[in-house]
């Protein structure tokens, strides 16, 4: 049974009743999706930091919880909402508040849990391999969206009772005893595609647990599966996201993709599991775990009132998989005045190194380091900085640092072939950039991550 442990400080604030806020900007329904997306964003951060005291104990599966975890921070549902919009200003702020949205949450995680006995029920009874592996697809999905629901209602104050009795990987290797003979991406991508007929999704590649790598395995299902689908070209264009995950084995890939509204609602859910003939070509494993999971433990420590984003324009910071000759703008927002600074780190399997990014014009430490002004703050700002993919391609992951306080302590770099390089492994520079000493007792640090994987076509 999984245990979750809260400690007495962290409790105390949810007893006391919780607020969170997210903030968009434009014309009154962009700016309400905006916002909504930067409130689902917020509590992402929360579960990521202000939930580091939560001690989750599943015996031997203790890191996979954890992994779950991060992997489904991003997607979480949005449940009575309360809107303000300035017409003036453009600015629409979301605010969900315990005392109105928990009760909703308790409800549809009871609705769930109703779900899903009955089902357990109907199971028993159904004849063919067909009925139950559909049956169980249902379960899954119904599972996801319990975990989901259930992170924003523990930090809405919500106690819970008693875990469920059926775990998604329960329900997994059931499903994989029943599976069909999935030998080609080809195949499964028409199977997944088949329950999928609404129009402007856009389709993510699949990701692995504790990682934000697209593997080669992942780039290719994704365009696979998107020219059966209706896809919408950019996230912020689209009505639904298809968001996919998978579990790599001995035997091969169990992969699910969930169907998302703009709320992150779990409309419906898609699972197979292809065999190892069917990507035998492909990597499927990610390269750089390691390094993964070294930015997201550091993350986790930080403590903080500043609270920093990086994203791409049009394309957000989820799954990320940009294209040959692709120009891409990266936006910064910080809930308070800051000065920020960058590091790149390159993850490529012929070569690996860090650099400190130029974000502007000037001299000295002057590129290196940009001001999110008073007016900047919980607006998403364009930085000066933007390019265009190009070769080598590979994995790469940029850190966003920010301060309250100047002059900003940089990390030491020369210059080598058109970046400032700093010297060591990436891993080790992400330990040496974190070990930074704040040189005042006021000041306020933070830090946002993107993370994406470059592709020739």
């Amino acid at each position: 049974m999984t245990k979750i442990f809260l400690s007495s400080m962290a409790l105390c604030s949810l007893l006391l009743g919780v607020t969170i806020d997210g903030t968009g900007y434009g014309s009154e329904p962009d700016a309400k999706k905006s916002a909504l997306d930067d409130l689902s964003h917020t509590i992402s951060s929360v579960v990521a930091s202000d939930y580091r005291s939560y001690v989750v104990t599943e015996g031997a599966d203790y890191h996979k919880k954890v992994e779950q975890l991060i992997t489904i921070k991003s997607e979480l549902p949005i449940l009575g909402a309360k809107y303000r919009y300035d017409a003036p200003s453009g600015m629409m702020i979301a605010s969900l508040e315990s005392d109105t949205a928990l009760p909703l949450y308790v409800s549809k995680l009871n609705d769930f849990k109703n779900e899903l006995n009955s089902l357990q029920k109907t199971i028993a009874t159904a004849k063919t391999s067909e009925e139950k592996y559909a049956l169980y697809e249902l379960m899954l999905s119904l599972c996801n969206a319990y975990q989901k629901h259930e992170i924003v209602a523990l930090m809405l104050g919500y106690k819970r009772d008693e875990a469920l009795s059926l775990t998604q990987s329960d329900i997994q290797s059931k499903m994989i005893a029943l599976s069909q003979n999935i030998t080609s991406i080809e195949l499964a991508s028409k199977i997944v595609a088949a329950n999928f007929k609404e129009k402007n999704i856009f389709v993510y590649p699949p990701t692995t647990n504790g990682s934000n790598e697209i593997t080669p395995f992942a780039n290719v299902f994704k365009e696979t599966l998107g020219a059966s689908l209706n896809q919408a070209s950019t996230p912020v264009s689209s009505q639904y996201s298809l968001i996919g995950n998978y579990e790599v084995s001995t035997d091969g890939i169990f992969l699910t993709y969930n169907l998302c509204d703009t709320s992150n609602n779990n409309l419906k859910s898609s699972s197979l599991f292809l065999k190892k003939e069917a990507y035998a070509n492909l990597r499927a494993t990610p390269n750089n775990l390691t390094f993964d999971e070294e930015i997201e433990q550091g993350k986790n420590k930080l403590s903080s009132t500043l609270k920093v984003d990086l994203s791409i324009q049009d394309f957000g910071s989820r799954n990320l998989l940009l294209k040959n000759k692709q120009d891409v703008q990266l936006i910064a927002k910080s809930n308070h005045q800051a000065y920020v600074y960058m590091v790149g780190h390159v993850l490529h399997d012929k070569e690996k190194f860090s650099y400190l990014v130029e974000l502007q014009d000037g001299g000295n430490d002057e590129r290196f380091v940009y001001t999110l002004g008073a007016s900047d703050v919980n607006r998403p700002i364009m930085l000066p900085l933007h390019f265009e993919v190009s070769e080598p391609f590979g994995y790469e992951s940029l850190q966003l640092f920010a301060s309250t306080v100047y002059p900003v302590e940089l990390p030491i770099c020369k210059m080598k072939e058109g970046y400032c390089v700093i010297s060591g492994e990436p891993k080790e520079v992400v330990i040496k950039t974190r070990g930074l000493k704040a040189k005042k007792q006021e000041e306020q640090k933070a830090e946002a991550t993107l993370s994406f994987t470059t592709v020739g076509k």
